[in-house]
C-alpha cells in the first residue's frame, strides 16, 4: 500500500485507479466508511483526470451510490463523466508539457518569458512554431489553464491559428518589401498567399456570402413587384441567376474551407505527436482524428445542403448569363484538387470510383463528338443503352455499358465506408463525395459548353496579367462616358432633387447630434419634436412621389386547352330568348382560360386613367406643388396655329388659360376597352397601357387575330383581358404585333419540372433517366 501510494504521489495513474479501487472497496464493506469513501473518490479522480478509463467507471459507480460525493469534488466529478478519454489525456499531457516549459511550479508566464523557454526546448522548429502560435493567441500572459484549453481546442479541430499566429516564413521575408518578396521569395510569397487565402474562405467565406445575399435590396424589390414596377418576368429571370452565382460560391468557398481545415489536421497532429515523444503519454492518435474530423465537418455539411440548390437553379437559369466554359473548367479543376488534397491516401478504390464516374458520363461526353461513320458506330456502342423501360413517375430505366459502370459505384461508395470500422465513412467517403459531385457540376455544365466559352476558359485567362490592366483603364473610361452622358439627361436632376428631398430628411434625423442639445422647456421641445417629425415625413413622402404610382400586376391561370369560338358560342352564349344565368353558371369553368380568335375592330375607348403622381402632387400646397410640377412634369406645347388643327389649337389655348406651364400626362395609367365584332356577337376587350400605341392606331373595321383571357362570360357581350393581337387587314405604325408576356402557372410548373428533373438526373443517371414528358 505504501508503494502505491508513494507511486500514486507521484502522479502514476495506475496506482492512483489501485488505491480508488482499494478504499471504495473498503468502504463499501463499512471499514471507516467516510474516511475510505473520501480518499477512494480523491484518487479515482486523480486517475479519471489523466484519462483512466476504469477509473471514471468507478466514479460514475459512486455517483450512482452517492458514496464519497461531496460540495467540494461535485463539478470535477461531473466533469470527469461528461469529458472523453482523450481529452482528458491530451489536458494532462499539455499539463505537464506546461510545467516542463516552466521549468518551475509558476503558473503564469509572460509572453516574453514563454517564448524563450519554447526556444531552448530540444524539439523541431515545426514544433516550436506551433507552441509559438498557442501563446500567440493566449495573449501576453500565459497561464497553465489557458495553455492546456489552447492545445486542447486546437488538436480537436474548435480552435483555428493565423497565418500571422503561426508565423511559418523566415525573418528575411519579414523584412523585404512587397516587390522583393514576390521577386527574390516567390515559393514563400505563393504559400503566404495561398494560406490567407484559404483561412479567409474559412474564417470570413460564410460571413461573406451572407453579405452577398442583399436581404434589404430584396426587400425593396419584392415591395416594387407589389407595385409592379418589375414583372414576374423580371424575377425569374434574376432570382434563379442569383440563387446559381450564390450557390456556386457557396460551394466553392465551401471546398477552400475544407482544404484549410485539412491543413490544420496536421498541425493537430504535429501537436499530439509532441505531446506523445515529449512526455510519453499514451494518446488514442485514432480517436483524436476522429474528434478533429467530426469537429470540422460544417464545410461538408454547407457543400451537400448547398449542392441541390445549385443544380435546380443552374437548370431554371438563362444559360445565356452563365459562363458555362468558366463553370466546367472550374468543376474540373476542383475535382483534381479535392482528390489530391482531401484524401490522404489514393487506394484503388477511390481511383476506381472517379474512373467509374468518367466512364459513365460518356454518353454526356461524346455526345459532341462529330458524325464519323466508324466513330460514330463506336460511340454508339459506349453510350447508347440496348435497352430501355418505363418504371413510371418519368423515370427509364437504361441499362448500357455506362449504367452498368454507375451501378458500381454505390457499391464502390459502400467499401470506402466500410475501412477502419466504418471510420472510412467520414475520412474517405465524405472527401471523396465532395471530389465526385464536382465531377458530376462538370458533366452538368458540358452539354452546354461551347468549342469558343472552352478556349476562353482555358488559354484565354492565360492572358490576364495583360487584360487586366487594359480592362482597368477601359472600365475607367467607360464610367467616365456613361457619366458624361447621365449628366446630359433630365432624369439626372430629377434624381439630384429626390436626393436633396431625403437628404433634407435624414439631416433632420441628427439635427441632435449636428446642432448639440439646448436646454428647452417641455412643452416646447415637444413641439419641435412633432415639427421635425412632420418635416421628415413630408420630405420622405416628397422623395418616394414617383414610385407610387406603379399599377398592380395581374397573375392569370392558363390551361393547356384551346376553346375555339363555335364551342364557345355554342356553350357560353344564350340566345335572344334564354336566360342568361345557366349560361354564366355553367361557362365559369372557363374562366381565366385563354383564347386565340379572329374579330373585327368596332371601338377603342378609355374606360379608366390613373396618375397617383398627380393625385398625390395635387394634394400638398402650392407652394410644394408647383415645383414639383416643374420637376417631375413635361412643359407644355406651343400652341401653334399654324401647324396645328383647329380643335388643337383651341384646346390648347383653353389649357393655357388655366395657367398650366407643366402636365403629368406622362405618368397617366390608362385602361382601355376594345370593342370586337365576332360573326354578330360584340366582345368587350379590357387593355392596360402597355397596348396605348397600338390601340391608338387602329380604326374600325381593321381585322384582328388577338389572345386574350375569359373574364366574365355567360352572357351576349362576354368581357376578356386582352394578351397579344395582330391586325391582319393592314400593317400598324411600328410593330405589327404586341404581346404581352406573362409567367402563369403554366409556366412556373414547368421550370420547376425541369429543375426537378436536372436535379434527379444528376444522381441518377444513366442508370435512370427522369422526363417530366413522360409523366
Amino acid at each position: 500500500l505504501s508503494v502505491w501510494t508513494r507511486e500514486a504521489e507521484y502522479g502514476s495513474e495506475v496506482h492512483q485507479y489501485k488505491l480508488g479501487v482499494h478504499y471504495l472497496t473498503l468502504a463499501e464493506t463499512d471499514i471507516d466508511k467516510e474516511a475510505s469513501a473520501a480518499k477512494a473518490v480523491t484518487w479515482l479522480l486523480a486517475a479519471s483526470k489523466q484519462g483512466h478509463a476504469e477509473a471514471t467507471e468507478k466514479l460514475r459507480h459512486c455517483v450512482d451510490i452517492n458514496l464519497g460525493i461531496t460540495e467540494k469534488n461535485k463539478s470535477d466529478i461531473k466533469w470527469c463523466l461528461a469529458t472523453s478519454v482523450s481529452e482528458k489525456k491530451i489536458r494532462h499531457a499539455a499539463k505537464s508539457l506546461f510545467s516542463k516549459i516552466s521549468n518551475t511550479n509558476q503558473k503564469t508566464l509572460s509572453g516574453v518569458e514563454y517564448a524563450e523557454a519554447i526556444d531552448s526546448l530540444d524539439i523541431s522548429e515545426r514544433e516550436k512554431k506551433l507552441l509559438l502560435a498557442a501563446g500567440k493567441k493566449i495573449g501576453d500572459t500565459v497561464t497553465e489553464n489557458a495553455f492546456v484549453k489552447t492545445l486542447s481546442r486546437k488538436i480537436h479541430g474548435t480552435l483555428t491559428w493565423t497565418t500571422e499566429e503561426s508565423n511559418e516564413t523566415s525573418t528575411a521575408y519579414d523584412s523585404a518589401g512587397f516587390v522583393k518578396r514576390v521577386l527574390t521569395y516567390p515559393k514563400q510569397t505563393a504559400s503566404v498567399v495561398l494560406n490567407q487565402g484559404l483561412e479567409y474562405a474559412s474564417s470570413e467565406g460564410l460571413n461573406f456570402l451572407l453579405s452577398l445575399i442583399p436581404y434589404n435590396q430584396i426587400y425593396l424589390l419584392v415591395m416594387i413587384l407589389i407595385y409592379s414596377y418589375l414583372t414576374p418576368n423580371f424575377f425569374m429571370l434574376v432570382v434563379p441567376l442569383l440563387a446559381f452565382y450564390i450557390s456556386t460560391l457557396t460551394l466553392v468557398i465551401a471546398t477552400m474551407q475544407m482544404f484549410y481545415k485539412k491543413r490544420k489536421q496536421k498541425e493537430s497532429t504535429t501537436l499530439v505527436s509532441l505531446l506523445q515523444e515529449q512526455l510519453k503519454v499514451d494518446i488514442d492518435v485514432e480517436s483524436t482524428e476522429s474528434q478533429y474530423l467530426w469537429n470540422t465537418l460544417t464545410p461538408y455539411l454547407v457543400y451537400f445542403g448547398t449542392l441541390p440548390v445549385m443544380v435546380a437553379s443552374f437548370s431554371l437559369a438563362n444559360k445565356s448569363y452563365i459562363p458555362c466554359g468558366e463553370l466546367f473548367v472550374v468543376s474540373i479543376v476542383m475535382t483534381g484538387f479535392c482528390f489530391i488534397g482531401l484524401n490522404d491516401n489514393h487506394d484503388l478504390l477511390t481511383l476506381l470510383t472517379l474512373l467509374a464516374h468518367a466512364v459513365a458520363s460518356l454518353p454526356i461526353f461524346l455526345s459532341f463528338v462529330p458524325s464519323l461513320p466508324v466513330i460514330s458506330s463506336l460511340v454508339s456502342i459506349l453510350t447508347k443503352p440496348f435497352f430501355s423501360v418505363g418504371v413510371g413517375y418519368g423515370l427509364t430505366f437504361n441499362l448500357s455499358l455506362p449504367s452498368v459502370v454507375h451501378m458500381l459505384i454505390p457499391v464502390l461508395l459502400f467499401r470506402m465506408a466500410m475501412k477502419g470500422s466504418w471510420s472510412g465513412a467520414y475520412k474517405i467517403l465524405i472527401p471523396h463525395l465532395v471530389c465526385y459531385f464536382w465531377f458530376s457540376i462538370s458533366t452538368t455544365a458540358f452539354p452546354h459548353v461551347t468549342y469558343k466559352s472552352l478556349l476562353r476558359a482555358t488559354f484565354g485567362y492565360l492572358l490576364l496579367p495583360v487584360l487586366i490592366p487594359a480592362t482597368f483603364f477601359l472600365a475607367i473610361g467607360g464610367i467616365l462616358y456613361l457619366l458624361y452622358k447621365l449628366f446630359h439627361t433630365e432624369m439626372t436632376a430629377k434624381l439630384v432633387i429626390t436626393a436633396i428631398l431625403f437628404g433634407i430628411s435624414l439631416l433632420l434625423t441628427q439635427s441632435k447630434s449636428l446642432f448639440g442639445k439646448k436646454n428647452k422647456s417641455t412643452d416646447n421641445s415637444l413641439k419641435s419634436n412633432k415639427l421635425k417629425k412632420a418635416l421628415m415625413l413630408g420630405f420622405a413622402i416628397l422623395g418616394l412621389v414617383q414610385l407610387l404610382y406603379i399599377p398592380l400586376p395581374t397573375f392569370t391561370k392558363v390551361k393547356h386547352f384551346d376553346l375555339n369560338w363555335q364551342d364557345f358560342k355554342e356553350m357560353c352564349l344564350p340566345g335572344p330568348d334564354d336566360l342568361w344565368a345557366p349560361y354564366q353558371m355553367r361557362c365559369q369553368d372557363f374562366v381565366g382560360l385563354k383564347v386565340h380568335w379572329k374579330g373585327t375592330t368596332r371601338q377603342v375607348r378609355i374606360t379608366k386613367v390613373e396618375n397617383t403622381m398627380e393625385t398625390v402632387i395635387k394634394s400638398l400646397p402650392s407652394i410644394l406643388s408647383d415645383p414639383l410640377y416643374s420637376i417631375y412634369g413635361d412643359k407644355m406645347a406651343e400652341c401653334n396655329e399654324l401647324t396645328m388643327s383647329h380643335t388643337a389649337y383651341k384646346h390648347c389655348q383653353s389649357v393655357k388659360s388655366l395657367g398650366r406651364v407643366h402636365h403629368l400626362r406622362s405618368q397617366n395609367e390608362y385602361t382601355f376597352s376594345l370593342s370586337v365584332s365576332v360573326e354578330s356577337y360584340q366582345l368587350n376587350v379590357d387593355a392596360g397601357s402597355t397596348f396605348k400605341g397600338k390601340l391608338m392606331a387602329l380604326q374600325p373595321g381593321d381585322e384582328l387575330e388577338f389572345t386574350a383571357v375569359l373574364v366574365d362570360i355567360g352572357t351576349p357581350n362576354p368581357s376578356l383581358k386582352l394578351k397579344s393581337f395582330n391586325c391582319t387587314s393592314r400593317e400598324l405604325p411600328g410593330m405589327s404585333t404586341v404581346d404581352v408576356g406573362e409567367v402563369d402557372e403554366t409556366t412556373v410548373y414547368n421550370m420547376l419540372t425541369d429543375a426537378l428533373g436536372m436535379t434527379l438526373n444528376f444522381c441518377l443517371f444513366p442508370v435512370f433517366i427522369y422526363s417530366p414528358d413522360s409523366l
